[in-house]
């Protein structure tokens, strides 16, 4: 438990620190009077929009989240539902990756009294959505606002940076798929390029790393099954991802017309927050620090233009990344008062490494 702790503290630390680096940035780039001057210009009323926004941002994930678990466990209360995004997002903020945040959620729905397969699978399903509705929203913008403002990003030199963001995003989807449509044959092929990868010496521990890609095609090829099964709860699913992707990629938006700026569409804003998102969603640090802020930089510099562009980016983090870290901090504290003390080190990992064994013997998966 000490060692858990220990690494939760660093991260918050870290965030703590990327914090004070990006104010102290502000200062010596802008000023002092520079950012007071351009956040006394903003609209007070956009900056409670923004706060709306994430907090339907939280409630649509929410929805997507209990949708799938009321279908499996009917005595799964919204309450709790909320609980686990909000869960979710805090430690999808203090971790590298995001990759905190579905081990808590599951920890977390167990004590809510939700089966662990149940959990497993929504978060899994869950995952599945967003993935195929961010990356459907990065094609839509791309292909219908190309022509309104392709040659910005060719000028800019941003193109390279949207191509390889849509191509990692798109990997993983036709990974997905793959797994869907052609389980044995991923198999196979995972395990053929870690035989080339073991005999190129990049890979050490074959063994262990075909147990590791069996158990999670096997999960993910579960959980495909289970939407199939589900096309209601499905297209439920995609409605809430869509309007959580769409409140939290117009929050930028909300800032731009809140300095009382206009002359850019609301189109090309919020595609450019959808590549900014694509683009960081897979720097290795929390919240993809300094990856996010440089790309929101690049992207936005001459939308916001000298004067606010910097303000702008701070806002936009806060809203985006310290909110949910303040949020989720103050239900986690809140829970603990209640009894719900955060799995001791090891607990969460033993109860993915059962949930992945019940995988393993489901017969139906053979």
């Amino acid at each position: 438990m000490k060692k858990k702790k220990i690494s939760k503290k660093a991260n918050l630390i870290i965030c703590a620190v990327a914090f004070i680096i990006m104010i102290v940035y502000l200062v010596f780039v802008d000023s002092i009077d520079h950012v007071v001057a351009a956040l006394s210009k903003i609209n007070k009323g956009a900056l409670i929009i923004c706060v709306v926004f994430m907090i339907g941002y939280w409630l649509s994930e929410a929805s997507t989240i209990h949708v799938m678990l009321k279908s499996m466990h009917p005595k799964m209360k919204f309450w709790n539902s909320w609980l686990t995004t909000i869960i979710g997002q805090y430690f999808n903020c203090i971790t590298p990756s995001s990759t905190g945040g579905q081990p808590m959620q599951a920890y977390y729905l167990v004590k809510f009294g939700v089966p662990l397969g149940c959990g497993i699978t929504a978060l899994l399903s869950r995952f599945i959505v967003y993935q195929f509705v961010l990356t459907g929203y990065s094609i839509f913008t791309l292909a219908v606002g190309y022509k309104h403002f392709g040659d910005d990003l060719q000028q800019k030199g941003l193109m390279p940076f949207v191509l390889i963001g849509f191509i990692i995003n798109t990997a993983v989807i036709v990974a997905l798929i793959a797994i869907a449509l052609f389980r044995k044959g991923t198999l196979k092929f995972a395990n053929w390029l870690i035989s080339l990868l073991t005999r190129m010496h990049i890979v050490k521990r074959p063994i262990k790393w075909r147990v590791y890609f069996t158990r999670e095609v096997n999960k993910f090829y579960n959980n495909f099954k289970y939407l199939k099964k589900n096309i209601p709860l499905l297209l439920k699913s995609v409605f809430f991802t869509f309007i959580q992707l769409t409140l939290f990629l117009s929050i930028s938006y909300v800032l731009y017309r809140g300095f009382g700026l206009e002359g850019t569409s609301l189109l090309q804003i919020i595609s450019y927050q959808a590549y900014v998102l694509m683009i960081s969603s897979f720097i290795p640090l929390p919240g993809a620090m300094g990856g996010a802020e440089l790309g929101y930089h690049g992207f936005f510099k001459d939308i916001f233009g000298e004067h606010y562009v910097n303000t702008a980016m701070m806002l936009w983090r806060i809203m985006t990344f310290y909110l949910p870290i303040i949020v989720g901090l103050f239900f986690t504290l809140t829970m603990k008062n209640k009894g719900i003390e955060e799995p001791q080190d090891g607990e969460t990992e033993k109860m993915l490494y059962d949930m992945e064994q019940q995988t393993e013997n489901d017969p139906e998966i053979k």
